[in-house]
Formats: C-alpha cells, structure tokens, sequence
C-alpha cells in the first residue's frame, strides 16, 4: 500500500508514468499543485477506500461525476463513478470530501444514492455477460456512493 503520494511514482491526473515526481508530467502537462477544477469535484490523487485513486475528471452527468482512476494494489486504469446530485448536495473540497446535502433533501438524497447503488450493480450484472469486465466495486463513502469499473 502507499504510504504517501510523493512514493506515487505515476501523474496524478492521468497516471502516465513519471521519471521525475517533482515536475510537471511529460504526457498531461498536470503540475501537482494546480487543481483549477470546480470545488464539488474531488482532487486527484484523492484515495477512496485505500486502494482506488482519483485521477482527471472525465465526465459530468445529470446526478453523477466519471474520474479517470487508478487501482494502486494492481496498478492498473479504471473509471469512478460517483453519485452527485448537484441539485441537493454540495463539497467544499478545500475542507473535505464529504458530500454535503441542501437541507430538506437529506430523503432524496438517500433514495437516489439507493436507486443508483442498484442501479450499478444491475448494470454490471448484465455487462459482466457481454464485455470484458476484470473488476467492478460499489461502495459507500463521504456521504454518497461510488462504482468503479475496469475493462480489458
């Protein structure tokens, strides 16, 4: 397991290899210490439950964020999919990683981050048949949930 990002001989945001950890990546361009992403998403280089790191953001949809990942134990690419309702949640991530829900929304919340752990697992029990799925995980953390899934 890692001890600490700067033994994290990989970029940060796209997970290219690096010689120097202490430049900017020769692949992506990403400096360590720039973010410049909106507050709510999380910065890479964020571990969810120790083992996957977040790296670029890909995608924004409707209720829920894609980053690029990284499985550290296996050093292999994924995707994260994490459910955020922007229009009942927020993070400040300056502060933490927790989500933070709108008061009054705390049910909504909790049913859609229901309706949507099932609705991965679903997915996946029905790609699982027809593609090359290696790895998929759901979890719950920071006050939502989270999918990742690796493809050949």
């Amino acid at each position: 397991m890692m001890k600490n990002i700067r033994e994290f001989d990989y970029c940060i945001y796209c997970f290219s290899k690096k010689e120097n950890i202490d430049s900017p990546c020769p692949t992506c361009g990403y400096e360590a210490e720039y973010l410049g992403l909106p507050g709510w998403w999380l910065p890479p280089g964020t571990v969810l439950k120790g083992n996957y790191m977040v790296g670029k953001p890909l995608e924004e949809k409707e209720d829920e964020f894609h980053y690029l990942g990284w499985d550290i134990e296996r050093k292999l690419l994924l995707e994260i999919v994490e459910y955020f309702p922007k229009q009942w949640v927020t993070r400040d991530v300056t502060a933490t990683e927790q989500v933070n829900c709108f008061p009054g929304k705390e049910s909504l919340l909790e049913e859609g981050r229901q309706q949507f752990f099932e609705k991965a697992k679903l997915y996946f029990q029905c790609v699982s048949r027809v593609e090359d799925v290696l790895h998929m995980d759901f979890f719950f953390r920071n006050q939502t949930c989270y999918y990742i899934r690796q493809k050949k």
